[in-house]
């Protein structure tokens, strides 16, 4: 398939009709925007970011077991979103697992943005907590360190874009800078 071919089938709706027939769902006319479309700008027009409801991170405590905790959301102001969104990554990926399916107990042999896009995927820890990521949530796991965690898509399946960042920055134990991860 030539360049020209592919970002026709992407944005010709080729991609959303191939998604739809996997699903049973109708595919939605996709068209391209008009007009210059980048530079991204990013004009908030409240405190929040719309499009992130719940921030997930996961660390190995110095026991060896992978921790998680529920972050509060912060909007990083005006251009400060460019530095959350323009990462140096290792690898992206994008990834489905049928109802059910999953890894047993494994680390994130980098740390890891994991942004899910259909669906929901639990992650579960040894203590037997689950937390269940779904659209509009954003885990940032850096357990990679330990025993790890469980990870399995939930009743209707799982459709998630991984992004792994540099393996340099795999803290040791326990969590590493935050405010590193957001203000870089």
């Amino acid at each position: 398939m030539t360049d020209h071919n592919k970002r026709n089938f992407l944005i010709g709706g080729g991609l959303m009709a191939a998604l739809a027939a996997t699903s049973g769902a109708k595919a939605h006319e996709v068209r391209a925007i008009e007009g210059p479309v980048f530079p991204l700008e990013f004009q908030p027009t409240s405190d929040s970011m719309p499009w992130i409801k719940r921030v997930f991170h996961l660390y190995s405590g110095p026991d060896g077991l992978t921790r998680a905790e529920q972050l509060t959301v912060v909007e990083p102001k005006g251009r400060k979103i460019a530095t959350l969104l323009r990462r140096n990554a290792e690898r992206a990926t994008v990834g489905a697992m049928q109802a059910g399916g999953g890894f047993g107990f494994h680390v994130a042999n980098n740390p890891t943005f994991l942004i899910p896009i259909f669906g929901t995927m639990i992650i579960g820890l040894h203590d037997g907590t689950e937390y269940e990521l779904r659209h509009g949530d954003l885990a940032f796991a850096e357990d990679c360190t330990g025993k790890g965690h469980i990870s399995r898509a939930g009743p209707e399946g799982s459709m998630m874009v991984s992004i792994q960042l540099p393996k340099d920055g795999c803290p040791k134990v326990g969590s590493s800078d935050l405010s590193k991860v957001w203000s870089e």
